[in-house]
């Protein structure tokens, strides 16, 4: 290319920079009164109205946690002692039901026993009953068989006596009206 023909511009690295790069890194003092002054206006502002309440809330919040934390203790505390009492109460009729049962059967055995005595006694009682009856009975019998003897010995005796007759037809006879009154025949 032609150095005659376009214009070079030559930039010198120790020549002082243009104006508007100069403001970007040096301070502007006023922007930076008015940065802070918001800043802390800000602050005083949520102080007041922002920062108590969340202080607050979050007072309340840990208070109200306390509170349900130590609620929980008790009501776990309670439980287990409730547990404990259960357990306890438990136990207790577990023992009462064993001494239950044992009376119980301390009782069937005692009312067995009495039971089976009264029953001995009483078929005792029937059995002295029923032999006293029986002999009753016999003694009734043998008498009423007495008679019917006598009655028997008496009638044949006056039938042998109405008629005489040799040994052989009063045995004959004998027997004869003995067979008459045997019922067994």
């Amino acid at each position: 290319m032609n150095e005659s023909s376009s214009p070079s511009i030559e930039v010198n690295p120790h020549d002082h920079p243009p104006a508007h790069q100069a403001d970007i890194l040096t301070p502007d003092v006023e922007m930076m009164i008015f940065t802070w002054v918001t800043f802390f206006l800000l602050l005083a502002i949520l102080y007041k109205y922002a920062w108590k309440p969340i202080l607050l809330a979050l007072d309340a919040r840990e208070e109200h946690i306390r509170k349900s934390l130590e609620e929980a203790q008790k009501a776990h505390e309670q439980l287990e002692q409730v547990k404990l009492t259960t357990n306890k109460m438990l136990s207790e009729a577990d023992e009462k039901a064993k001494h239950i049962v044992e009376r119980a059967q301390k009782a069937a055995v005692e009312a067995a026993r009495v039971i089976e005595k009264k029953t001995r006694e009483e078929a005792h009682i029937l059995m002295t009953n029923a032999s006293q009856e029986v002999a009753k009975l016999v003694e009734k019998a043998q008498v009423q068989l007495r008679r019917e003897s006598v009655s028997a010995a008496v009638t044949l005796a006056t039938k042998i006596m109405e008629e005489e007759l040799d040994k052989s037809r009063q045995e004959k006879l004998i027997d004869k009206y003995i067979q008459e009154f045997d019922p067994e025949q």
